[in-house]
């Protein structure tokens, strides 16, 4: 896939999230903007020369992936293969489980909106993600769901928000959370375990200010 690069914007988005410790959850909360992180840490792999299996729900809006990875050469946009799958991903991972397992360590798999977004995460799902991080070690992989407000009033997770598939994921993948900051325009806070940090949301993907 080739987006050509003759109105991109300039770099700017890199990898804001760290991804030598493991697979990672990315669980986001309402107008936290998952997809642009997807993006921009999709685009810094590309940068850094990995190669990129890009599985997702649904195709982001043209506009959106030109500004985020239109600057890319044909030559670097040629080491990333997409696969829309809607709401059949266990068949659209089923022929690809072989190209997986050649990933490197500077490779990345990241599954976007892995589950649906309501009710309960199917079993097949979560056991199919589990699959796939056992699938290679040494690939870097990251999948995304939003995340659901604690009906039970106690407050548990990240301030009354809650991880889909946390028990049959939570041994095995990272939770990363995506905070969208109240009355402040396109930032964003990541919480990684007792780590936050604020980043902001450009046309051009996420990057962190000083």
């Amino acid at each position: 896939m080739f987006l050509g690069n003759a109105h991109a914007l300039p770099i700017v988005g890199h990898i804001v999230i760290d991804l030598t410790r493991g697979p990672v959850h990315i669980s986001a909360g309402p107008s936290a903007n998952s997809n642009s992180m997807c993006l921009t840490i999709i685009s810094s792999t590309l940068r850094n020369r990995g190669r990129v299996i890009w599985m997702t729900r649904e195709l982001s809006h043209n506009d959106k992936l030109l500004d985020i990875l239109g600057h890319h050469s044909e030559n670097e946009m040629d080491r990333m293969i997409i696969i829309e799958f809607g709401n059949n991903i266990s068949e659209k991972v089923e022929p690809i489980k072989r190209m997986i397992t050649t990933l490197k360590e500077d490779d990345l798999l990241i599954v976007e909106g892995w589950c649906e977004s309501y009710g309960r995460t199917k079993k097949s799902d979560c056991v199919l993600m589990q699959e796939l991080a056992q699938l290679n070690e040494k690939m870097k992989i990251i999948i995304t769901s939003n995340s659901y407000e604690d009906a039970s009033g106690e407050k548990r997770g990240l301030n009354g928000w809650m991880v889909r598939g946390e028990k049959s994921l939570g041994e095995i993948f990272r939770t990363v959370w995506l905070t969208k900051i109240e009355n402040q325009y396109q930032k964003v806070m990541i919480t990684d375990g007792d780590e936050q940090k604020i980043v902001h949301l450009t046309k051009k993907g996420f990057e962190e200010k000083n």
